[in-house]
């Protein structure tokens, strides 16, 4: 655990520029990447028992939607899939004076995931209104989305949630939540940092809704954009 720590450490210190996030750390973020901007992120959950990566990547294409790309599982034995996910995301401002106050968004998009080890395709969909609280700046998201078996390990439907504080400009605290009996169905609370030339470190702890979701353990997440 110690190597992965080093590691991610590594990552952080060496990298620069992150302007937005496509995730909280599972829901999706109200967040989307700019036209011309390429978002990548690494993401690493672990424990004692299991050790899993995932790769995303999103494109600004306008007109507030972007292009997601997605690799999951790969080199693990111990999860149930390999997964290769193509899919979009974008938002629709909710009025235009409550969006310049409140940031209200309609955010909404799916990805189609994959099997890469046989076992056919899935889709994940998903919706949800947001706002953030002027003096505060906290932000808060609540929606719904759609889970296929292949995706998640069975098919199924609930609530997505999420909520962003930012403490300084280069610290804040995050938590997400999916609802259901899934392999997705983790409460995950967390925090944010920004570091030198803007870097920035994601880091969790999961929590299982049922113990047949899936183990305890920390995600870590890295992330920066590039301009094309």
């Amino acid at each position: 655990m110690k190597k992965i720590i080093l590691l991610f450490i590594t990552l952080f210190l060496s990298v620069s520029t992150c302007y937005a996030q496509q995730t909280l750390f599972n829901v999706p973020s109200a967040d989307v990447t700019e036209k011309n901007k390429l978002f990548l992120q690494h993401e690493t959950q672990f424990s004692n028992k299991f050790f899993v990566n995932t790769e995303y990547a999103a494109i600004g294409v306008g007109k507030n939607t972007e292009i997601d790309l997605t690799l999951g599982g790969v080199g693990t034995n111990n999860v149930a899939n390999e997964l290769l996910g193509v899919g979009f995301k974008s938002f629709i401002p909710l009025n235009k004076k409550l969006y310049e106050k409140y940031e209200t968004k309609l955010t909404y998009g799916t990805l189609i995931q994959t099997s890469l080890r046989g076992n056919g395709v899935g889709n994940w969909t998903y919706s949800h209104l947001s706002l953030r609280l002027p003096k505060l700046k906290t932000r808060i998201t609540g929606g719904a989305n759609v889970l296929t078996t292949t995706f998640a390990g069975r098919d199924a439907f609930g609530f997505i949630g999420g909520i962003e504080q930012p403490i300084t400009k280069r610290f804040g605290l995050q938590m997400d939540w999916f609802s259901g009996k899934h392999s997705n169905g983790f409460l995950i609370p967390g925090f944010y940092l920004v570091g030198p030339k803007n870097a920035t470190l994601w880091a969790g702890y999961q929590i299982h809704n049922n113990k047949a979701n899936g183990d305890n353990g920390f995600v870590l997440e890295i992330s920066k954009i590039f301009s094309l």
